[in-house]
């Protein structure tokens, strides 16, 4: 009798994943179909310069939320960047406004839109287990991934930035300076930085250098470890370059 019910539990336990596992491959598709729908807005010269073209009267019809795109060439990102009231608006919701696991990548909710106005933009991504969303920024914890990763364009409506990754640090979640905006003097952000390096797994060749002149970072963030993640895995980059996007005016939206 005691088999039947060990047996009878087993198959529950069995039907429970696979339901679980069902509903995981579903989620993923519809978050890829809506991303799919909102790449046609940006289109990649693979023969130019490789910098995406953002058409950004198409792409904020879709959602005024919507503030820049991020892509990172040999990766699978290639997202819209969107900002709520706060910061739990998107966290399971795409930026069509349908409910999702993967939610959206966010620019922080107090932070200057469209981003890289401030001394440090800060934008969130969950990493999931198909590699979608920010699961190769939770890789760079490991050096060969982060040298791997050489080059991030940041797209707003007034600028097009290139950014070079300076280092990966992991931190607890409670690390709460990695969403502060402003740090004060150029000095204060500078300390900043070197405080967060002491957490860093990776790193640039040439940190020293390129921490001692950042003026402006941008801060990727996403979970670090397995669910319930109680880290997050924090790449930070320095700006490269910067190419003001015609006609875009003085200051930030």
């Amino acid at each position: 009798m005691v088999s039947y019910v060990l047996i009878g539990i087993g198959v529950v336990l069995l039907l429970v994943a696979a339901g679980i596992f069902i509903w995981a491959q579903l989620g993923y598709r519809q978050a890829a179909e809506t991303y799919s729908n909102l790449t046609q807005y940006v289109t990649v010269d693979s023969e130019g310069d490789g910098i995406p073209v953002v058409d950004w009267d198409a792409l904020k019809a879709q959602n005024e939320d919507i503030v820049a795109w991020i892509y990172v060439p040999g990766t699978d990102i290639s997202y819209p960047v969107v900002q709520g009231e706060t910061n739990d608006e998107y966290l399971r919701t795409l930026p069509d406004g349908t409910w999702n696991n993967n939610g959206s990548i966010m620019l922080d909710c107090d932070q200057t839109a469209p981003g890289m106005v401030d001394q440090q933009t800060t934008v969130y991504g969950h990493h999931m287990n198909d590699g979608s969303m920010f699961q190769p920024i939770e890789q760079t914890l490991d050096q060969a991934s982060f040298d791997a990763m050489d080059t991030v364009y940041y797209l707003t409506p007034d600028a097009t930035y290139e950014l070079t990754p300076l280092f990966t640090a992991r931190v607890e979640e409670s690390y709460v300076e990695a969403r502060q905006a402003n740090f004060g003097d150029t000095a204060a952000l500078q300390q900043y930085l070197t405080d967060l390096r002491s957490y860093a797994q990776a790193e640039a060749s040439d940190v020293d250098e390129r921490l001692s002149q950042a003026e402006q970072v941008l801060s990727l963030v996403t979970c670090s470890g397995m669910a319930p993640a109680d880290h997050r895995a924090v790449m930070v980059c320095t700006i490269a370059g910067e190419t003001p996007a015609a006609g875009a005016s003085s200051t930030a939206e």
